[in-house]
């Protein structure tokens, strides 16, 4: 199953990050990966660099996840 990357945001207030990703279902409907998550860093990251950074741990939490199971 192959995710896309459906939304990402950070709220610099609580220091939390949002990912969202999404695949097709073998049944016709979604599965939906979302993972809320703290993030703090004292480097400072341009936008961009933020964006890739926090989708970077989303997919290292997803991998710790699965791998649990």
């Amino acid at each position: 199953m192959k995710f896309k990357l459906e939304r990402r945001e950070y709220d610099r207030g609580k220091q939390r990050a949002y990912v969202e990703f999404r695949a097709p279902d073998s049944d016709g409907g979604q599965a939906i990966v979302l993972a809320v998550f703290s993030y703090q860093t004292t480097e400072r990251l341009s936008k961009q660099q933020l964006k890739q950074d926090i989708i970077r741990k989303a997919r290292h939490l997803f991998r710790r996840s699965w791998m649990a199971t």
